[in-house]
């Protein structure tokens, strides 16, 4: 998603020790792709109320419209985890409902 505002791209950092609360996404328009490329063990994302796990080289892709809430209970010298996430659309979306939502959240207004 490249031409709205609920999409976004970029690398996440998340050091040993530190949870992120629980929160929703904006919208159930998209899906998450996050691309392990470090992942220590002990970091874990809770999905609505079903753990995953990264792993480096793999993508998982994620409704962040369900409650979620991610950690990394790893040592200190395990360093952070990093991902590159990757806004798409949900399969579901039809072209019109794209284009609406292109229009309605344009990054311009």
């Amino acid at each position: 998603i490249s031409s709205n505002s609920l999409g976004s791209a970029g690398f996440w950092l998340l050091g040993p020790g530190a949870t992120l609360g629980s929160s929703y996404g904006p919208t159930n328009t998209r899906l998450r792709c996050h691309l392990g490329l470090k992942t220590p063990p002990l970091c874990e994302l809770v999905v609505g109320g079903e753990p995953q796990c990264w792993s480096e080289g793999h993508c998982l892709l994620v409704d962040d419209s369900f409650l979620h809430t991610v950690s990394h209970k790893g040592p200190p010298d395990t360093g952070p985890r990093v991902i590159l996430s990757v806004d798409l659309w949900h399969p579901n979306v039809a072209a019109a409902e794209r284009q609406a939502l292109d229009f309605m959240f344009s990054p311009d207004l």
